[in-house]
């Protein structure tokens, strides 16, 4: 006999074409003794009642989907973050007043044996009702739109660097040296044009043998990755320009400055800034500076199993994009930024190495991001509160280390050793 509970938890699994739906229901307080593994290898309590659905990933599905949901008593879903096909479903459930959480496939990994794609859509509903499932930030409105325009353009600037590696790669084949310091720049690229058909004028007794040595094929080659590159330039500019009505946009309908305030920091610029809004969100989501660093993979990894304990790297497994932003920052930070901030660059470069000193910058940044955001002020007043507190915090470390020592040593003899001290200072 199945134990019949009113169906409230429902867990997605989806793939490009289907949607794999499997809702349970509430346990009992004689059943909340069970947790996920403990009843059942997909932790269902013996003989629990599962109800099993599959729709197509359309938007026929949907509504059959939302529908079906409605009739059984659903009031929360779970869908894991797979690729780009858990979108649609997310907007469709969320619109049909369906309480939905994405999970991080990290985080819900069912455990190995048998997989199939409703296995892994019961094991999301236990989950889920077990209270495992920790969700992530989804945006909207106008921050979803930043989001998107400025993954886009990162997109875009990537494609353009590999495109001008490209051309370096043949240009370097056939040695072709105009003795320019941007090899992409107006002058540099007009010269290589001209040359590239034909008109020598300018050109060095060398440099004319090099461009009559370039075959035919070559010269279509070069030409046809500058006129991508100048494609590519233009796209960067279209985007350029929706980020600045995105931003403008926000302002306006939201009365949201953060933007404004993050152009305050030496070396970020409106596109860094506006990565940095989209990917964030609002900074009420973080209770600490240190839970933001966390979540921007700005923070070391940490193993420990018994006495061993060892700390490696940054967390790779984070926002990838706000990481690769700040690190850029903090690259120009530790050139024009404030003398403190180069000092303390400095210090760790000459004990480590320039990356790791970089990204311990960029996350001393995203400590005076964090203030700059919660406070709504500008950077200036936000970095000169954060260094008041570590002033603070670094006497009330070193007082509590003299107290510790004056009390293995006793009174007179540490009186003692400090008027040593005064006497050899003065």
């Amino acid at each position: 006999m199945s134990v019949m509970r009113p169906l409230k938890y429902c867990g997605i699994d989806v793939s490009k074409k289907t949607l794999v739906c499997a809702a349970i229901g509430e346990l009992d307080e004689h059943d909340r003794q069970y947790l996920p593994g403990q009843a059942s290898d997909l932790g269902l309590v013996m003989g629990e009642h599962v109800e099993h659905r599959t729709f197509s990933n359309s938007w026929k599905g949907f509504i059959q989907l939302t529908g079906w949901m409605r009739d059984i008593g659903v009031s929360t879903a779970v869908v894991e973050s797979t690729g780009v096909y858990w979108c649609a479903v997310f907007t469709a459930v969320e619109r049909a007043g369906v309480k939905i959480v994405l999970a991080n496939s990290r985080q819900v990994k069912n455990v190995a044996g048998h997989k199939t794609d409703m296995r892994d859509s019961v094991w999301l509903a236990v989950l889920l009702r077990a209270g495992f499932v920790r969700p992530s930030y989804v945006p909207k409105g106008v921050i979803k739109d930043l989001r998107d325009a400025t993954r886009m353009r990162a997109r875009l600037v990537r494609d353009l660097a590999r495109t001008k590696n490209r051309c370096h790669s043949v240009l370097d084949t056939v040695l072709v040296d105009l003795g320019l310091c941007d090899t992409f720049g107006k002058a540099a690229r007009l010269a290589l044009l001209r040359a590239l058909r034909g008109d020598h004028t300018g050109l060095t007794w060398e440099q004319k043998r090099v461009f009559g040595s370039v075959s035919e094929v070559q010269r279509l080659i070069i030409m046809d990755l500058l006129r991508n590159m100048e494609v590519l330039e233009e796209r960067v500019r279209m985007f350029d320009a929706a980020i600045a009505g995105l931003v403008e946009q926000m302002r306006d309908e939201n009365g949201d400055r953060d933007i404004e305030l993050l152009v305050t920091i030496p070396g970020m610029a409106l596109t860094s800034a506006a990565v940095v809004k989209a990917e964030i969100g609002g900074v009420g989501r973080f209770d600490s500076p240190e839970k933001m660093c966390s979540y921007l993979g700005l923070v070391p990894r940490t193993y420990q199993s018994g006495p061993v304990s060892k700390a490696g790297g940054i967390v790779k497994t984070s926002n990838r994009h706000v990481r690769t932003v700040m690190y850029l920052v903090a690259q120009k930070c530790a050139q024009i930024g404030p003398w403190e901030l180069r000092e303390y660059h400095k210090r760790l470069k000459m004990r480590r190495n320039h990356h790791v000193a970089t990204i311990a910058l960029a996350r001393r940044l995203m400590v005076v991001v964090w203030r700059m955001l919660r406070d709504k002020t500008v950077f200036r007043d936000a970095y000169n509160r954060e260094m008041s507190k570590r002033k603070e915090e670094r006497y009330r470390r070193e007082l509590r280390r003299l107290k510790r020592i004056k009390r293995e040593i006793g009174t007179e003899e540490f009186i003692g050793i400090v008027k040593g001290l005064l006497k050899t200072n003065t």
